[in-house]
């Protein structure tokens, strides 16, 4: 852990931190509707596919065709009934989303985030933080992902901060620890408490945003 004394930019990660992401209910249906196993539609979107998805290098339909080839069903399933299973997979975290907005108040807010063109259209519609804050850098707009060098260089770049103004929160220590090693001031989120014990301790110029 690193800390700064004039923290004037706070970055936020998305998922794991200001919304929760439980897949459980759209794999089950999508289990129902290409007769295929719970299990199957988990391996099918294997870690390396969704790499791709995310760093832009597939479009949503090419994810899409994929996936299906992967799933091995013999059933039909058009690109907008895919989609609709997939809506309510997305749940905001109310006490950092709170902490979020209040920061806004008085500091620049930005968004660096993993993350696809499909999820990043439902963020954008369904969750009102992504309009409170001055930007976000995501990864299929850059061709990056956490924890690649050139994701966080952007980020700094865009935002207009030296790298020790900033101030980085990620539920995942590799992104966490990505940033670090950037010069940029880290917290590792858990949970909404710990957080605000690990902002106390180190960031305690922020502590009355909690």
């Amino acid at each position: 852990m690193n800390r700064s004394t004039q923290i004037k930019a706070i970055f936020f990660d998305i998922g794991g931190v200001l919304v929760k992401v439980d897949s459980s209910e759209s794999i089950q249906k999508l289990s129902k509707k290409l007769d295929v196993s719970p299990d199957k539609i988990r391996q099918g979107m294997t870690r390396e596919l969704l790499n791709e998805y995310e760093k832009g290098h597939l479009t949503s339909n090419q994810f899409y065709e994929q996936l299906l080839i992967n799933y091995g069903s013999n059933k039909n399933m058009d690109m907008e009934t895919f989609k609709g299973y997939w809506l309510d997979v997305l749940f905001p975290c109310a006490e950092s989303v709170d902490f979020l907005k209040r920061a806004t108040k008085d500091l620049p807010v930005w968004l660096l985030s993993n993350t696809n063109d499909f999820h990043y259209d439902i963020l954008m519609k369904d969750f009102p933080f992504m309009h409170w804050v001055n930007g976000g850098t995501y990864s299929f707009m850059v061709g990056s992902m956490k924890p690649d060098p050139l994701i966080y260089e952007v980020a700094i770049k865009k935002s207009g901060f030296r790298p020790e103004e900033i101030l980085f929160i990620d539920d995942l220590a590799a992104n966490v620890q990505a940033a670090q090693d950037q010069g940029i001031n880290i917290i590792h989120y858990v949970d909404y408490p710990n957080f605000g014990k690990e902002l106390s301790i180190h960031f305690p110029e922020l502590e009355y945003l909690l």
